[in-house]
C-alpha cells in the first residue's frame, strides 16, 4: 500500500505541475491581448474627447486591427479619410480592412435555350449555302471571388457552344478560364489582371487555342459598376481550317446609366476595339466566331436600353450595334482593300426571377446587314432565340 500511495502522490506532483505550466503560458500569452484591450480602452476614451483627432484614430484603428475587431478599425479609417480623402497609406489601410470582412462569394450563371438563324454561315443572298437551321446552346458561367493572404482573388471561367441540327460543320464549343489578383486602386476602383487560356471547337475538331491576359478596370458610379477590359491574346490556329496563327488584341468597355427616364430602366454603352493577326478561310459565322477571315482592324460599339413594365416583372429592351472592319486583304477581282460595316439592331424581352426564383427567361430578336466594298461579302441575317437564364 505504501508503494501505492507513493506512485499516486507522484502522479498527482506531475498533473500540478503540468497545470500550474499551463496556467503560466496561458496568463502569458493572454497579458498582451489584455494589454491591447486596456490600450484600446483608454484611446477610445480619448476619442469621445477628440473624435476628430487623426493620430487618435489611426492609433485605434491599429489597436483593433490587432485585436481581430475589424469594423472598429474601419469606422477609424473612415473618419480620418472624411478629413483627408486623398491620404494614400490610409485608403491602402482601409482597403485591408475592408478585404477581411469581404466573403467569398462562388457563382454560377447557366443559360440554355434555342437560336433560329436565316444565315448562319452569313454568306451573301445569291450563294447556294444562303440556308437557314435552328441550333441549341448552352453556356455555363462561373465568378469565384475570394481573399487569399490579405489579397482578393478572382477566377472566372466559361464554356459553352452551339449544336446545329441540320449544318453539323457549324456546331461549335468553347471554353476559357482565367484567374488572378483584384487591386484596389481606392475606395470605388478596382483592377483585375488575370492571365489564362481559352480554346475553341468546330465541327468535332479544334478551332484554336489562345495564351492571354486580362487587365480589367472597374469603378463603381452613378450606382453600377462601370469596366473597361484589356485582353491581349495569342492565338494558335488549326491549319485544317486554313487559319494562321497571330497577335489579337481587344479592348471592351461596359458602362451602364441607371434611371435615364423612369425608375428602375438602363441604358448600355458597350464601345469595342479589336486587333487581329490570324486570317484564314474556314466556313462562315465570322461575326460570331471572329477567326475567318482574320487580320482585320475592328471598332465600333453597341447602345441598349432596357425599360421595366408590368411592375417590373417584365423588361423591354432595344439597341443598335455598328461596327467597322478594315481588313488586310484585297478584294474579290480587285486591289483595294476590304472594308466592312456591320449595322446590328436588336430587340429583347426579359422576364426576370420567375415565380420569385433565380430563374430569368429571355427573348432576343437581332438582325446583321453586313454591307461590304466586295460585293461577294454583302449579306443579312434574321437571328431568333429564346433561352432560360439560371443564378445558383
Amino acid at each position: 500500500m505504501r508503494f501505492v500511495t507513493s506512485k499516486n502522490c507522484r502522479r498527482r506532483a506531475c498533473v500540478g505541475f503540468v497545470v500550474s505550466v499551463a496556467i503560466l503560458i496561458g496568463s502569458i500569452a493572454l497579458a498582451p491581448r489584455q494589454a491591447l484591450a486596456d490600450e484600446l480602452d483608454i484611446v477610445f476614451g480619448q476619442l469621445l474627447a477628440e473624435p476628430a483627432n487623426p493620430s487618435l484614430n489611426l492609433r485605434y484603428a491599429e489597436l483593433a486591427m490587432a485585436r481581430g475587431e475589424t469594423r472598429k478599425a474601419l469606422a477609424a479609417y473612415e473618419r480620418v479619410l472624411a478629413q483627408d480623402p486623398n491620404n494614400r497609406q490610409v485608403i491602402r489601410a482601409y482597403n485591408r480592412a475592408k478585404r477581411q470582412l469581404q466573403p467569398s462569394v462562388t457563382a454560377f450563371t447557366l443559360s440554355t435555350g434555342f437560336v433560329y438563324e436565316s444565315n448562319p454561315r452569313q454568306v451573301t443572298g445569291g450563294s447556294p449555302f444562303n440556308e437557314g437551321d435552328v441550333a441549341l446552346e448552352a453556356s455555363l458561367l462561373m465568378f469565384d471571388e475570394r481573399t487569399v493572404s490579405g489579397h482578393r482573388w478572382r477566377t472566372v471561367g466559361k464554356a459553352g457552344g452551339h449544336l446545329q441540327f441540320e449544318i453539323d460543320d457549324l456546331s461549335d464549343a468553347y471554353v476559357s478560364l482565367i484567374t488572378g489578383p483584384v487591386i484596389d486602386l481606392g475606395t470605388r476602383t478596382r483592377l483585375h489582371i488575370a492571365p489564362g487560356t481559352a480554346g475553341a471547337w468546330l465541327d468535332d475538331d479544334w478551332l484554336y487555342y489562345d495564351g492571354l491576359i486580362k487587365f480589367t478596370l472597374e469603378r463603381v458610379a452613378m450606382g453600377a459598376t462601370q469596366d473597361v477590359t484589356v485582353a491581349v491574346k495569342h492565338r494558335e490556329t488549326n491549319s485544317n481550317f486554313g487559319g494562321s496563327d497571330g497577335l489579337i488584341v481587344e479592348v471592351n468597355g461596359n458602362f451602364v446609366r441607371p434611371n435615364v427616364f423612369k425608375s428602375g430602366d438602363s441604358l448600355y454603352v458597350l464601345p469595342h476595339f479589336r486587333y487581329s493577326e490570324p486570317g484564314g478561310n474556314g466556313p462562315g459565322r465570322v461575326f460570331q466566331n471572329t477567326l475567318f477571315p482574320g487580320d482585320y482592324v475592328e471598332y465600333g460599339g453597341r447602345l441598349v436600353y432596357y425599360k421595366p413594365i408590368a411592375k417590373r416583372r417584365v423588361y423591354l429592351g432595344g439597341g443598335i450595334g455598328v461596327f467597322q472592319r478594315d481588313y488586310n486583304q484585297n478584294v474579290a477581282f480587285g486591289t483595294r482593300d476590304r472594308e466592312d460595316t456591320l449595322i446590328m439592331p436588336t430587340a429583347h424581352v426579359v422576364l426576370p426571377n420567375v415565380r420569385r426564383s433565380k430563374f430569368d427567361l429571355r427573348f432576343d430578336y437581332r438582325y446583321e446587314h453586313n454591307d461590304s466594298n466586295d460585293p461577294t461579302e454583302d449579306f443579312e441575317n434574321h437571328v431568333v432565340g429564346g433561352r432560360t437564364v439560371r443564378r445558383f
